[in-house]
């Protein structure tokens, strides 16, 4: 119901209750006469107390109504909390991996720049500036190299 139904609804009963009391007071004039009229409509008033009653009733089933509503979307929101944490727990998840991933990829750039080093040292070393006189270093250097490339293996084997 809006405000203008309600409003309607107090302003009619307010002219039917004054339209009542001045029939009352032209067709009995005597006090007497007017006191056994109002009492006759006794049966009337328990029937407006009886709609007063079920209008208390109807209103108690549309609570339950909507309390029941706002039970199932709670229950909704709960289901989309769940949803919404399972979804931030798979991220972190993903996160992690990630993050794992990254060192993985760190330790490969690391020993690809050892590698490359050796190489560069192993080459130099056989240069004819230098000659392959120096067989121990060389022989270092080779070993260094096939350290990396075990390391490098490890971890490609990981993943």
């Amino acid at each position: 119901m809006n405000f203008k139904t309600i409003l309607f609804g107090v302003v009619t009963l307010g002219f039917l209750f004054v339209g009542y009391l001045c029939l009352t007071f032209y067709v009995y004039p005597e006090l007497s006469n007017r006191g056994l009229f109002g009492d006759s409509f006794g049966a009337l008033n328990a029937l407006f107390s009886g709609f007063a009653f079920l209008g208390i009733i109807y209103t108690i089933i549309l609570q339950t109504q909507e309390l029941g509503l706002q039970r199932k979307e709670l229950e909704l929101t709960r289901a989309e909390l769940k949803r919404a944490a399972e979804a931030q727990e798979a991220s972190g998840e993903a996160l992690t991996k990630q993050a794992a991933s990254l060192k993985i990829t760190a330790k490969l750039n690391g020993l690809n720049s050892r590698l490359q080093y050796y190489n560069t040292l192993i080459e130099l070393n056989r240069t004819e500036k230098y000659g392959i006189s120096n067989g121990l270093l060389h022989q270092e250097y080779m070993r260094e190299v096939d350290l990396i490339i075990q390391e490098i293996k490890l971890l490609t084997e990981d993943k």
